[in-house]
Parts: C-alpha cells; sequence; structure tokens
C-alpha cells in the first residue's frame, strides 16, 4: 500500500511539475522596480493571433513578445502617486503625446506611454492595420498595467488609461470584464478610461464591464473613425452600469491634438462606410448592426473589401486640444483627487 502511495504522490507531483513549466512561457514575473525608477521600462507581453486567441486564453497562439514603455514621475509627489498608460494610435507614438504627458504630470499624476509598435518591427498601421493585431495593443495595456501596479511610487488603485484613434478603442475594450480577466489573473482593473477619436466601428462586447469611469472625446468632423460609433458605444457601457460621458468638439477632425495642421492623409484606410461590426464575447458572433446580419468570421475579407477607403483628414485643431486637455485634467482629477 506504501509503494502504491509515493508511487501516486510521485505522479501527482510530476503532472504538477509539467502543468508548471507549460505555463512558464506566459509567465510575466513582476520586475524590480525602485521608487526612483522611471523613462523607458521594458516588460514582456505577448501578440496573440487574434483577439479571439486572447479572449478564450488560447495561450499556444499567444508569442511572447518584450515591448517597452516610457514612464514619468511628476515632480513633488507624495509617496504613492496615481498614473496613468497612454496608448498611441496608427502612426506609432508622435511628437503630441508629449502634450498629454506634460499635462498629466502637471496634476501629479504619472504617465507611461506604451510603444506597440517598435517592438514587433512595424512603424506605422494606418495603411495596413494588419500589420499588428488589435490584441497585441490590448494586451500591452493590462501587461503595463500589471507593471505599474507594482512600482513603489504608484497607487495600484488609481492607474488609468487614455487611448488615441487605434489606442482609443483599447480604451474602450479595457473595461470588457471577458477580456481583462483573460490576462488579469486578479481583481486589478483601470481606475478610469479615456478614449480620444476612438475607432468604434469594431466593436468586442460583453455587458459585464468594470464600471470604472469613462470619458468618451470625439471629433463633429471626424471623416476617419466618426463621431457617432463612439457616442452609441459609450450609451451602451453607460447602460451596463458605467458612468460614462461623451464630449463632441465643433470643428474638430481625427488627431485634433496633432503638431501638424490638418492634410489629407491619402493611404490610410478607414472602415467607417461598414457601419459598426459587433462581436459578441460570449457567443463570439459577429452582427452587422446597420443591417442586423450575422457575418461569417471566415467572410470577413470580403465584407471589408466591399466597404473600406482609403483617404482621410487628419491633424490640429487648437481649438479642441485646449478645450479637450482642460476636460481631461478635470476628469482625472475628479476620479483620482476627489476627497483629498
Amino acid at each position: 500500500m506504501g509503494a502504491m502511495m509515493n508511487a501516486a504522490l510521485i505522479r501527482v507531483a510530476a503532472s504538477l511539475l509539467a502543468m508548471l513549466l507549460l505555463a512558464l512561457p506566459f509567465a510575466t514575473p513582476a520586475q524590480d522596480l525602485k521608487p526612483d525608477t522611471q523613462g523607458r521600462i521594458d516588460f514582456d507581453s505577448f501578440t496573440p493571433k487574434t483577439m479571439f486567441d486572447l479572449a478564450r486564453e488560447r495561450r499556444q497562439n499567444w508569442a511572447a513578445q518584450r515591448v517597452w514603455g516610457e514612464l514619468s514621475l511628476p515632480r513633488g509627489a507624495g509617496d504613492k502617486v496615481p498614473a496613468m498608460v497612454l496608448m498611441h494610435g496608427s502612426a506609432g507614438v508622435e511628437s503630441s503625446m508629449s502634450q498629454w504627458v506634460d499635462a498629466l504630470n502637471d496634476i501629479g499624476v504619472a504617465t507611461f506611454v506604451v510603444h506597440v509598435f517598435e517592438a514587433r518591427g512595424v512603424k506605422r498601421t494606418a495603411e495596413n492595420q494588419t500589420l499588428v493585431p488589435y490584441s497585441a495593443d490590448l494586451m500591452d495595456a493590462f501587461q503595463a498595467l500589471m507593471l505599474l501596479a507594482g512600482h513603489p511610487r504608484i497607487d495600484a488603485s488609481r492607474i488609468g488609461i487614455m487611448g488615441f484613434s487605434r489606442g482609443g478603442s483599447v480604451a474602450f475594450q479595457t473595461a470588457i470584464e471577458p477580456l481583462r480577466r483573460a490576462v488579469v489573473k486578479s481583481d486589478l482593473s483601470f481606475a478610469l478610461h479615456i478614449p480620444v477619436y476612438a475607432g468604434c466601428n469594431q466593436v468586442y462586447w460583453s455587458p459585464r464591464v468594470t464600471k470604472a469611469p469613462l470619458l468618451n472625446l470625439v471629433g463633429a468632423e471626424d471623416d476617419y473613425a466618426t463621431a457617432r460609433p463612439c457616442e452609441q458605444l459609450a450609451e451602451r457601457y453607460a447602460e451596463a452600469g458605467t458612468p460614462a460621458r461623451t464630449i463632441n468638439y465643433a470643428g474638430a477632425p481625427h488627431s485634433w491634438d496633432a503638431m501638424y495642421q490638418p492634410f489629407l492623409l491619402e493611404g490610410a484606410t478607414s472602415a467607417a462606410p461598414c457601419g459598426v461590426l459587433r462581436w459578441d464575447i460570449e457567443a463570439w458572433k459577429i452582427t452587422a448592426e446597420r443591417t442586423g446580419a450575422t457575418i461569417d468570421a471566415a467572410r470577413l475579407g470580403e465584407f471589408f473589401d466591399s466597404c473600406v477607403i482609403r483617404g482621410v483628414h487628419v491633424g490640429r485643431n487648437e481649438s479642441a486640444f485646449r478645450q479637450s486637455r482642460a476636460d481631461v485634467k478635470a476628469f482625472v482629477r475628479q476620479v483620482f483627487f476627489a476627497g483629498k
């Protein structure tokens, strides 16, 4: 009996060891960050082949990827400060990002600008969004959240996310619980969300949301992502219990915070004419909201080929930038510093 018991224990131990070894490639161990650590921080992430692979935790399709972000701590702040993860758009990290770093640092909030593209050998995706799967942006955002939560100077309960264009989609998606729980194996979540001229024509949806406050910023003259789909998406979050507010800036095109004057970006692709496609995460059913038709995943390429256009306007609108900067600072102060 004793020999049989020992053999059984050995088999169990061997099985557990095998499971541990299989899990190791997907582990993201906490880094030994110091209180004064800032600047460039390299961290581990993954590139899931598709959003389905992320949502369903098909980890065999999560390619390990080393990426980085730039952390800026505010001066003269106390021991624990709030932080914002900043996610760039299709053009990569542009010089305009520094305006938001300065604005948030100025009110005592740390910023972490995530570089999604460069580590993956890509400069921009405006002309071809398939160069980097959208799942990679979302994965990097969640990995950045977990990284910052372990920083000695950052308050893990006050980490928000702000994203622009393609990154704005991530600012929406990180509030979806099935997506968060596929990556973050704890109760850690973003404390606020700020999508800025986000792409809202492809929506991954579940009514199970974190309910963290959301500020949705759109431009009335945006012919790239367009405003109405994001207004409707914010309304959907509100119906699910999220304190959500949308601000629409008159005269503002896409990328109204850019450091260049408005121009026609001829090669950029836009799916705005296709209407909203909604992926219901639990059933993974794809619906064209304009017609109510169900779209077979195998025919998505054909669907987009019939409606995607090229040529959109992007560029600065000074009035919209100044007002959006003030609106963001007021919102972040309200959420992060209420009662302090």
